[in-house]
């Protein structure tokens, strides 16, 4: 299923081209500072604690967005809620008539690795999607039957914690292709813009805001897994 221009344009709409400077800024700043919560933290980093890199590294982007959004910097809603299946959490962005999460792929036009949550969401929110037919279905009114358009944030980071890719996409619902999709660093890029410039050595004060933050969230996992 190629882009929908209509889709593109709402997708668009719901995650503004003013908003893509600091989206890529709280994006980079949460790769580092779990890159410098790892580095100094012996017990995790080793083979073992560095299996869950990725997992802390989304616990640090997730943070950043987060706190942007709370501070205003950001337009948009987010909240750490429980995903449908599991024992995970997710953050959840709500923009106008759009939600998205925040998922890791290997490259630009990559889909995440299947997980049933996000499976779910895709097919409960974009239901209409499904049966639409070019010959039988006008897309426009197609397009305004859905309550909100589900989209990933899609990114990947190095080893050294920059970012190689950040996206907005909007991915069908039954199959993995893109209906809308938007490259944030591309976008910025051509603007003649630049990302603002991101320590790569973050204040020691925000990588001890983390630190606390990721102990109080494994802290309540395992209450809940108590009771």
């Amino acid at each position: 299923m190629p882009i929908i221009p209509e889709i593109q344009e709402r997708l668009r709409l719901a995650f503004p081209p003013s908003c893509d400077l600091l989206l890529s800024r709280a994006v980079q700043e949460g790769s580092f500072l779990a890159g410098h919560l790892f580095e100094g933290e012996s017990f995790l980093n080793n083979v073992i604690g560095r299996d869950i890199r990725g997992h802390v590294r989304r616990v640090g982007i997730a943070y950043q967005i987060d706190l942007y959004c709370n501070r205003g910097d950001l337009p948009f809603v987010t909240a750490m809620k429980p995903m449908p299946k599991g024992n995970w959490h997710w953050l959840e962005i709500t923009a106008t008539g759009a939600i998205g999460h925040v998922v890791r792929t290997d490259d630009v036009d990559g889909f995440p690795d299947e997980a049933e949550s996000r499976q779910d969401k895709r097919l409960s929110i974009q239901p209409d999607l499904l049966s639409w037919s070019e010959k039988d279905k006008d897309i426009n009114k197609l397009v305004h039957k859905i309550p909100k358009l589900y989209a990933w944030l899609t990114f990947r980071a190095a080893h050294d914690g920059k970012l190689s890719h950040l996206c907005w996409g909007a991915p069908a619902p039954d199959t993995d292709t893109w209906i809308g999709h938007i490259n944030v660093l591309e976008e910025v890029a051509k603007r003649g813009a630049e990302v603002p410039a991101v320590a790569k050595v973050p204040d020691p004060k925000e990588v001890l805001r983390l630190k606390d933050h990721v102990a109080q969230a494994l802290e309540e996992d395992a209450k809940k897994k108590g009771a």
